[in-house]
């Protein structure tokens, strides 16, 4: 019996960034590069999700997304706005995506806010509502011909502000009772936890307790994802988070 052969296609690079605003708006002096420039790599793609934008239903919630646009457009001026989509709605906890197919290979993105809290209803919560996401999100083609399911695709990320308080004592126990960390992959962490900071400042809020709430996630089918770099700035700090951001590369096998 001789082994099925493959060949991989050329690399795509993809760049993922995160970031909770914490229902405030970006201050107009502010700098994206530090988040969302890699240096010597051009990314083919970029993800941005945003969470916690002012409240919905008002211009305030216009007036935030439009700000957003136009920075990003300012950092990234060579890059073209595909879609975007913005859930300030329901008491802003859910998830948000997207897929495309791009060189054969078909992506989806998924930008997730979840329950808050420390105690173990809202663990419980978290959980539930990674499986209904994964259960009821559905992708229908412009003619309705077609659907996928958040499983269906060769490269698949999920970021956003999880809320799962990881901290340097509890990482491998979280990993083993959280669902979403079981099932996905993710980079060593070797930056500073990104919640709960001063307005403002590098201080951390005492009366939180520092943690990773902030993470990117991958899954891969039938191609290979090498995450490269994972970060996040100190320069972006008029948050109670920080942004995060990571760069991947990823090979579609072509049998």
């Amino acid at each position: 019996m001789t082994a099925t052969k493959s060949k991989v296609s050329s690399d795509l690079s993809i760049l993922i960034g995160s970031f909770n605003t914490h229902k405030l708006y970006p201050p107009s002096d502010i700098n994206l590069s530090s988040w969302l420039i890699y240096p010597h790599i051009t990314p083919q793609i970029i993800a941005i999700g945003l969470q916690e934008l002012p409240l919905a239903f008002t211009t305030n919630q216009q007036k935030s997304e439009y700000q957003w646009i136009e920075l990003i457009e300012k950092t990234l001026p060579n890059y073209r706005l595909l879609s975007h989509g913005f859930m300030n709605i329901y008491g802003n906890k859910g998830s948000v995506g997207i897929r495309f197919e791009f060189d054969r290979t078909s992506l989806c993105f998924l930008n997730c806010h979840l329950s808050a809290g420390e105690n173990l209803r809202a663990f419980q919560l978290r959980n539930e509502q990674y499986s209904a996401i994964h259960q009821r999100m559905l992708f229908k083609s412009s003619n309705k011909n077609l659907q996928w399911n958040i499983n269906e695709h060769n490269g698949l990320f999920l970021f956003g502000d999880l809320n799962y308080r990881q901290t340097e004592d509890n990482k491998e126990e979280l990993k083993e009772k959280t669902n979403i960390l079981k099932t996905y992959s993710e980079l060593s962490i070797k930056f500073p936890p990104t919640y709960k900071y001063k307005l403002n400042s590098d201080t951390y809020n005492s009366l939180r307790r520092s943690s990773w709430t902030d993470r990117i996630l991958y899954r891969n089918h039938q191609c290979r994802i090498e995450p490269i770099d994972y970060w996040t700035t100190s320069m972006i700090r008029f948050s109670d988070h920080r942004p995060i951001a990571k760069l991947f590369s990823l090979s579609r096998l072509i049998r």
